[in-house]
């Protein structure tokens, strides 16, 4: 549990760093990959790019393990199912992995709210990855509702940041 606990800080940070990128809101946008994966924050980022969830991206052959959602909504995009395949794989290959689902959603919404719309968020990917193949035991969820921002701000492009899902491998210990 502890080293669970230590993952999820480390991770705690490299998404509070990503956050800081000095990149104008237009330059992040601009940097959506050809599927649809969110590099901004990611590429040219020492901490992140030295962290166990950036060597856990490049076996997995993807950029980040982020799936976003669209304002309100709890439906997964077709341009995530990317990172869904890739997580499914690997966890089918190596089934002693957890992963823990991580729901948000942005402040626009009462506390209880957000807190229950990242939580269907969090379990339509849970759902979606067990009819993959996944074991259900292999994966948890948590919905920190609008309590852990992405980018800083409260305009629309911190908004879109915010409606995600964080797919994160814990460690056992």
């Amino acid at each position: 549990m502890k080293a669970s606990l230590k993952w999820a800080m480390i991770l705690s940070i490299a998404v509070a760093l990503s956050a800081c990128s000095s990149k104008s809101d237009k330059e992040n946008t601009s940097a959506m990959s050809g599927n649809g994966a969110m590099a901004a924050g990611v590429g040219g980022n020492p901490e992140f790019e030295d962290s166990e969830d950036a060597r856990m991206a490049k076996i997995l052959g993807i950029e980040k393990n982020t799936v976003y959602f669209d304002f309100d909504k709890d439906v997964i995009k077709a341009e995530y199912m990317p990172i869904l395949d890739a997580n499914a794989n690997y966890l089918k290959k190596h089934p002693n992995a957890r992963i823990l689902i991580a729901g948000n959603a942005d402040p626009r919404g009462s506390r209880e709210y957000n807190i229950g719309l990242g939580q269907r968020r969090a379990d339509v990917v849970r759902q979606r990855l067990t009819m993959m193949g996944v074991n259900a035991n292999q994966m948890r969820t948590v919905s920190y509702g609008s309590e852990k921002p992405a980018v800083p701000g409260n305009d629309e492009y911190a908004y879109s940041q915010d409606r995600r899902d964080d797919i994160t491998y814990e460690v056992e210990g």
